[in-house]
C-alpha cells in the first residue's frame, strides 16, 4: 500500500476521531438546561409547574437553574393580560456556573385578586451545540393572582371521640382553586374523601391507642399555595382504660405449636433458632410486627372514585351468641421464670362460640384480602366506606375471596385455629384507614346511631339544603 494512502487513511481516522470526541465532548452536548421554579412555603419549597396556575405574589418564587455546561444567560420577561410588559430582565453570566438561582422578579404596581400575569423564562447554556449557540430551554407560566386561603366549615360530626377510638367528620371547603385537603389527629394523617357534591368532604379519622394525645386539625391548600388550617371542634375523652397484664409462660406451652407456625411461615428453621424464648419473641413480636404493616398497608391504601354517599353502617356481630375472650387494647407482657420478655397488644376482640362456627360480614363491602399471615392465620379484609374495614382471623374455610363485592349480612367463613391461636376462635378488628380502633364502639347500636347515623344524615340534609 502506498505511503499516500496510508496517509490519507490516517487523515480520515484523525477527523472521524475529531468529530466524535466534538460530538461527545461536554463542551457541545446538548442537554438543554434544566429549569424549575420552585414557590417559598414556611421552611419547605414547592415546584410550581409550568401552564396556567394561580400565584399569591406575597410568596417568593425562585428559578433554579442547572447545566453541566454552566449557564450562559437568561431573560425573564412578564406581561399583563392585556399585553402590556411589566418585566423585562436580561443577564448575561461572566463567570460559568453550573448552578444558578435567582428571585423571580415581580412586578412593580398593585395587584388585585384574579388579575392574571403571564411569564416567559427563557435559559441558554455555555455549550457550543447548535453551531455555537447553545442549548435553550424555555418555560411559560400564566398565573391568576390569589391572595385568599380557603375557607373550612364543619358540616357535621361526631359529638366525641375516645382514646382508641373514631369519629366521622363531614366538611365543606371553599376555595375556586382547591389543590389539597388534609385531616390529621396530630400524629398520622388522614384521606377525606368527596362527599355528595363539589367542595363536601368525609371521612372517619382514630384516635389510635399508640397516640396518647388527640390534636385533630384540617388544612386546606388551594393551587396558590395559600393555606387554612382549622381543629377539628370535637369533645376528646382520654379516660378509656385498657388493661395491663402479666402472663406466665411456661415450658409447657414454649413446647407447643411454636415449631409448627414457624414452618408455616416458612421465613426460617425452628432449628435456627437458640432457644424457645427466641422463637416465642420472633413470632410475638417480628412476625406480629410484619402482619400489621401488612394490614395497614391494605387498609389505608383505599378510595372511592366520585362522590362518596351516604353508607349503611349496621352493628358488627359476626359470629352469634358470641362470647367475648379477649379484649381490644390489652397490653400483654410476657414472663418466663418470672423476667419479662417479650410484648404485644392485643388489636381486636376475641370472639368463641362453637367449633368451625359460621363468621358473617355485618355490613356491604368490597374484600380487600383473603390469605394467611402469620400471627393472624387465615384472614380476611373487607372495605365498608369512608375507610372502614373490618379484619377476621384465624379462619379454618374461606367463603369469599379477594376482590368479592358482598352484601350485608353474608357468610364470608368458618372460625378456626390458624396463625397464634390456642382455641377456636374469631379474632375481630376494626380499622380506619389503617389504624386499629375500638371494636366495641362498632358493635354499639346507639353509638353507631347518635356517631354515624346521625351524623351522615344531619350532614345529607345540610349539604342538600344549601344552595
Amino acid at each position: 500500500m502506498k505511503l499516500r494512502t496510508l496517509l490519507q487513511i490516517f487523515l480520515l481516522l484523525c477527523v472521524g476521531f475529531f468529530g466524535y470526541w466534538i460530538y461527545h465532548s461536554k463542551f457541545f452536548e446538548k442537554n438543554p438546561p434544566k429549569v424549575s421554579l420552585m414557590v417559598q412555603i414556611g421552611n419547605e419549597e414547592k415546584e410550581v409547574a409550568p401552564g396556567s396556575g394561580f400565584w399569591n405574589p406575597y410568596r417568593d418564587m425562585i428559578l433554579y437553574m442547572s447545566d453541566d455546561s454552566g449557564i450562559r444567560s437568561y431573560h425573564i420577561l412578564a406581561k399583563s393580560s392585556d399585553g402590556k410588559v411589566l418585566i423585562d430582565k436580561q443577564e448575561a453570566i461572566i463567570k460559568r456556573s453550573g448552578h444558578l438561582k435567582v428571585p423571580l422578579p415581580k412586578p412593580d404596581l398593585v395587584l388585585r385578586e384574579n388579575d392574571r400575569i403571564s411569564y416567559e423564562i427563557t435559559v441558554n447554556d455555555w455549550s457550543n451545540s447548535h453551531f455555537f449557540s447553545g442549548n435553550i430551554t424555555k418555560l411559560k407560566y400564566d398565573f391568576a393572582l390569589d391572595t385568599e386561603a380557603p375557607l373550612v366549615h364543619m358540616v357535621a360530626s361526631s359529638y366525641k371521640i375516645s382514646y382508641g377510638g373514631s369519629a366521622l367528620l363531614i366538611f365543606q371547603v371553599e376555595d375556586k382553586s382547591t389543590q389539597e385537603v388534609r385531616v390529621s389527629n396530630g400524629v398520622d394523617s388522614f384521606r377525606a374523601f368527596p362527599f355528595l357534591k363539589e367542595g363536601y368532604y368525609a371521612l372517619l379519622i382514630a384516635w389510635p391507642i399508640k397516640n396518647k394525645m388527640f390534636n385533630g386539625s384540617i388544612t386546606a391548600i388551594d393551587k396558590a399555595f395559600n393555606t387554612k388550617k382549622v381543629a377539628i371542634p370535637i369533645i376528646k375523652d382520654p379516660n378509656v382504660r385498657y388493661r395491663y397484664s402479666d402472663i406466665k409462660v411456661s415450658d409447657q406451652f414454649l413446647s407447643t405449636k411454636l415449631d409448627s407456625l414457624i414452618d408455616i411461615i416458612g421465613e426460617r428453621s425452628p432449628s435456627s433458632f437458640t432457644s424457645a424464648l427466641d422463637k416465642f419473641k420472633y413470632i410475638n413480636e417480628l412476625i406480629r410486627e410484619k402482619d400489621e404493616n401488612i394490614i395497614f398497608g391494605i387498609t389505608s391504601n383505599v378510595n372511592y372514585p366520585g362522590f362518596a354517599k351516604p353508607l349503611v353502617f349496621n352493628v358488627f356481630s359476626p359470629l352469634k351468641k358470641a362470647q367475648v375472650v379477649g379484649s381490644f387494647g390489652d397490653h400483654r407482657t410476657y414472663l418466663y421464670r418470672d423476667k419479662k420478655f417479650s410484648k404485644s397488644v392485643h388489636l381486636g376482640l376475641d370472639l368463641a362460640n362453637f367449633k368451625n362456627a359460621p363468621v358473617f360480614s355485618s355490613n356491604a363491602g368490597r374484600v380487600l384480602f383473603t390469605g394467611l399471615l402469620g400471627v393472624y392465620g387465615n384472614t380476611i379484609l373487607i372495605d365498608h366506606g369512608l375507610g372502614l374495614s373490618s379484619l377476621y382471623s384465624h379462619l379454618s374455610v374461606f367463603e369469599v375471596k379477594t376482590g368479592d363485592r358482598i352484601p350485608a349480612n353474608t357468610e364470608i367463613a368458618r372460625t378456626g385455629y390458624t396463625g397464634w391461636a390456642f382455641g377456636d376462635h374469631l379474632h375481630l378488628g376494626i380499622y380506619v384507614q389503617g389504624y386499629p380502633v375500638r371494636v366495641i364502639e362498632w358493635m354499639d347500636p346507639k353509638w353507631i346511631k347518635w356517631n354515624i347515623t346521625d351524623v351522615l344524615q344531619r350532614a345529607q340534609n345540610a349539604i342538600e339544603g344549601r344552595q
